[in-house]
């Protein structure tokens, strides 16, 4: 029927702009922490020590609301598309190996999403004590932290940027 024709339609336009949003939320979520690795924390560190904490509380709040609301767009999105996906052969998401690194990937993502919630306030929090109390051994702390969490964030975002390209698209969406 053209009804029936009309709402089929409708739905594939909303998962290709739903799918957009995705991509574009988990893009943007990896460029930020290549950014915070490779420019700002590094530039951070290149600070005198007492200018350091200022900066950092200038930044980084900003920074961490921006990868946690980055984070959850590309989690929330990924869930629905999912759900739509394969909604009518779930035990795809387990029984194969495609299947397997995508759930693995999904899984990762929700967790450093959780991470990016619950984790970053907390050192939020200590930028913020350390730029109001001038505590230099606190900035050098922070700075530590600043240093080891977001390597440790982009090395499983890229692993869930990899699982989830191979479990969504094959080997051979790497070119191999």
């Amino acid at each position: 029927s053209i009804r029936g024709a009309a709402y089929l339609q409708a739905m594939a336009t909303a998962f290709i702009v739903l799918r957009w949003i995705h991509l574009i939320a988990a893009a943007a979520w990896y460029g930020e922490v290549v950014t915070i690795n490779f420019v700002l924390v590094p530039a951070v560190n290149r600070l005198p020590r007492e200018q350091a904490p200022k900066v950092l509380f200038e930044i980084f709040p900003r920074i961490f609301k921006l990868a946690s609301w980055l984070s959850a767009t590309a989690v929330v999105s990924g869930i629905v598309l999912t759900t739509l996906k394969y909604r009518g052969t779930p035990e795809l998401l387990w029984t194969t190996t495609a299947g397997i690194l995508f759930s693995v990937g999904a899984t990762l993502a929700l967790a450093l999403t959780f991470v990016h919630f619950v984790l970053e306030p907390r050192l939020d929090g200590m930028i913020c004590t350390a730029a109001n109390s001038q505590d230099i051994e606190l900035s050098e702390r922070v700075l530590w932290l600043l240093k080891l969490v977001p390597r440790v964030g982009l090395v499983v975002i890229t692993l869930i940027l990899w699982m989830m390209t191979v479990g969504a698209h094959g080997l051979a969406a790497l070119g191999t």
